[in-house]
């Protein structure tokens, strides 16, 4: 029998696996595939349907080690190479994902359905650059798709550049004029080009349109003038559980991001060696715990993403994760649970900490220490300032003020350059409150 008549006969056979792992009967299906492999070794499908094998067992090798079989037996299929580029950036190998897609969109650049999963890559690989490009090329062989232009638009606004994303913006609103999503996204751009009276107009309409918008006080507030309070919970969360899976190799690599360790040794000065109960607010992934490790007592971990929880706890060094936001969870724990609170640029994101730095003297014992970093304002600019970055900043003035009503007896400012910001170093500081009663 040669090898085309053996293709057909595995079509029965290759539903019959696919049949198997609905039913979860995986070592059934993998012995079939392993038989049909054997007999026809050039037969993508079998590949195909070991990778699904593989994704439906939880089997990460085998999911990518199939597919990988299934490029090779198919090396001119598009649509194979897809299917491994977005298999390595579900399991996080997000270079090899970009550089995959690269090449099956290099066999297929005008396939919408590659172009599609290649933004995607791109996205979750943090590439906006590459995203922008497969847009732009999406959009030339559809221009009247509203949800491509719409992508590019956001893309471009979140990649800062505001000026090109009103354009597209625009042209979606010219088809659909209550078209949420290009309405925020437009009016947020309009603030960043400080035509605040447009950027107004826009968010009214989206107020009469979407009353319950989480974010929208936020824009709102902005486009008034006016400096808000706090980022929204919603926002937040968003921007890290997007940010998690290359949180720590982007901030420790590119942007060199030193304050966890010098927060853990911070700790393990002031500690010599004693057990110490620790509270990390904004915990992220636990790159100050990583730092720290077991101190004999509780590591207790909070944050607002679930995805940055998940990471943490992978380490097996938080003794708790609790996901939330922060003042909420400060105020479950009982006074004087712990002997250091810490903080690793979480404030920036916070903004006013009036309450949050008596919620943290609250549960710190007497002796204990609340330990933060912030992006420095002057304090000409006021106590609280919101950058460009969306990023908050505080003066060394406001800090000292809230700690001292908060009743820490002492508030030390250690001076530091906290990460690179567009390759220049972001100006802040590290503050230890001392709680001595």
């Amino acid at each position: 029998m040669n090898e085309a008549s053996s293709t057909d006969v595995n079509l029965a056979r290759l539903l019959a696996v696919e049949a198997e792992i609905k039913a979860g009967n995986f070592q059934a299906a993998a012995a079939a595939l392993d038989a049909l492999a054997a007999q026809t070794p050039a037969d993508v499908r079998v590949h195909l349907a070991a990778s699904s094998l593989g994704r439906a067992a939880g089997n990460a090798r085998l999911e990518i080690q199939s597919l990988r079989r299934a490029v090779a037996a198919a090396p001119a299929s598009a649509r194979v190479g897809m299917e491994l580029a977005k298999a390595l950036s579900r399991h996080g190998r997000h270079a090899e994902a970009v550089a995959t897609v690269h090449k099956a969109l290099q066999l297929a650049p005008d396939e919408l359905a590659v172009l599609e999963a290649a933004v995607a890559i791109a996205d979750v690989a943090g590439n906006l650059e590459a995203a922008q490009q497969h847009l732009q090329r999406a959009l030339a062989l559809r221009p009247s798709q509203a949800s491509i232009r719409r992508a590019l638009g956001r893309n471009l606004a979140r990649q800062g550049r505001c000026a090109e994303a009103e354009p597209h913006l625009r042209a979606i609103l010219a088809m659909k004029p209550d078209d949420l999503p290009a309405l925020k996204w437009l009016g947020s751009c309009l603030i960043d080009l400080k035509r605040n009276d447009e950027a107004l107009a826009l968010l009214q309409k989206v107020e009469v349109l979407d009353p319950a918008d989480p974010s929208l006080p936020y824009y709102l507030e902005l486009a008034r003038g006016q400096t808000p309070s706090s980022t929204p919970p919603d926002m937040v969360r968003g921007i890290f559980d997007d940010y998690a899976h290359r949180f720590d190799a982007h901030l420790l690599g590119k942007l060199e991001y030193r304050v966890p360790q010098h927060v853990a040794q911070i700790i393990r000065q002031r500690a010599a060696g004693r057990d110490a109960d620790v509270l990390d607010l904004g915990c992220g992934t636990g790159l100050v715990g990583k730092h720290l490790g077991r101190m004999g007592n509780a590591l207790v971990g909070v944050d607002m993403s679930p995805a940055m929880i998940g990471r943490a706890a992978r380490l097996g060094v938080y003794t708790e994760l609790r996901q939330g936001a922060l003042l909420d969870q400060l105020r479950l724990i009982p006074p004087a649970s712990f002997d250091y609170v810490i903080a690793a640029d979480v404030f920036i994101y916070v903004g006013d900490i009036a309450e949050v730095i008596p919620a943290c003297f609250t549960v710190l014992r007497s002796g204990g220490a609340l330990i933060f970093s912030c992006e420095t304002a002057d304090s000409a600019e006021g106590g609280l300032v919101l950058r460009p970055s969306k990023r908050y900043a505080h003066s060394t003035d406001a800090v000292e003020a809230l700690c001292r009503a908060a009743g820490f007896e002492r508030c030390a400012i250690e001076p530091m350059s906290l990460r690179l910001e567009n390759n220049a170093p972001v100006a802040g500081f590290i503050a230890v409150a001392e709680k001595y009663r």
